[in-house]
């Protein structure tokens, strides 16, 4: 039997697996004031702690990590408590997002590049996002109705996810949002034709988001191993062979909560350009891919130090020989 912590990510069970407490969850937002439903992720947040074997271990696991790599500067107390209250707190925000709830002036951009990203927004033209499961993702595509306010029109937002894992969460938000599935790509139907219609898509100012620290549950044997935190760790090879096949420009973008409050929370949207030139020779390829990669393992870093309770991969990112970044 394959040991628990060589699992891969895809193959552990889901954690809920009902969507009534989801749907629970809806009906709260309707019926009780928010900060009371914000309130709740504490006592929530106890209770699946308690009666989840995996997730103490596994965010025990990132946070000493974590604390190793930057000599003990962040997080300054290793709970895993606080983990699970941020990763409900995300839970709360996604659910907010897709019922419309998301106040916009609880959300400032970085003065990094997002003057440029928006820019190329306000031309006409989209571009490629590499996310993580740090923060809450669909923070950009949940203010996607508000994109008038910022460049003048509708962005389209397309994702590109694996489609099978998390069902119960993505059939709970197909019964919110009609419209959920319009703009999401299956990852593992990635083909010349898709790549076609993403190109197509970003030239008629779409933007397409990448997750790039999920490895693939159907190409498994495709990942790229880099050092993350000080040990090695496996990285998806198709999320950054994407934009070379592109060659449209690409931006970090990172959602994250500069503030928990049960009553006015905020957050902070990180967009940082990638410096790599995706339109090289063939034969520069693999190295392009690697770099871009070592890249975002840079990003993913700074923000971990930065906002560590938000990491929201409960399985071991970490299970091979250290190897040279």
């Amino acid at each position: 039997m394959e040991n628990e912590n060589q699992l891969h990510w895809a193959d552990e069970k889901e954690a809920i697996k009902t969507n009534k407490p989801l749907k629970f969850l809806l009906f709260l937002f309707k019926y009780f004031p928010k900060p009371f439903v914000r309130f709740l992720v504490y006592p929530v947040g106890f209770f699946f702690l308690r009666h989840n074997d995996r997730i103490k271990p596994e965010s025990l696991l990132y946070q000493n990590n974590l604390r190793e790599y930057t000599k003990n500067e962040s997080p300054r107390v290793v709970s895993a408590y606080r983990q699970v209250v941020s990763f409900s707190f995300c839970i709360i925000e996604k659910m907010e997002g897709w019922l419309g709830l998301t106040k916009f002036n609880r959300v400032s951009y970085c003065d990094d590049d997002i003057t440029e990203l928006l820019a190329q927004l306000k031309e006409g033209h989209g571009a490629v996002l590499i996310t993580s499961h740090l923060g809450n993702m669909e923070l950009m595509r949940s203010l996607s109705e508000h994109n008038k306010e910022l460049v003048g029109r509708d962005v389209p937002v397309i994702v590109i996810m694996e489609v099978n894992p998390n069902e119960q969460f993505r059939n709970t938000l197909r019964e919110v949002n009609p419209k959920f599935n319009m703009n999401i790509v299956d990852s593992k139907e990635i083909g010349p034709d898709t790549i076609c219609y993403l190109i197509e898509s970003v030239e008629k100012g779409a933007l397409v988001i990448l997750a790039g620290d999920r490895t693939s549950a159907h190409t498994r044997d495709k990942v790229i191993v880099k050092n993350f935190l000080g040990k090695p760790a496996q990285f998806p090879y198709g999320t950054f062979l994407i934009p070379f096949l592109m060659k449209v420009p690409v931006y970090y973008m990172f959602g994250l909560r500069s503030k928990t409050s049960i009553f006015n929370p905020k957050y902070k949207i990180y967009i940082e350009k990638s410096k790599i030139d995706f339109d090289c020779p063939r034969s520069q390829r693999e190295d392009g891919i690697k770099n871009l990669c070592s890249e975002f393992i840079e990003k993913l870093e700074k923000f971990c130090r930065m906002y560590p309770y938000q990491w929201y991969n409960f399985f071991n990112f970490w299970n091979m020989e250290p190897v040279s970044k």
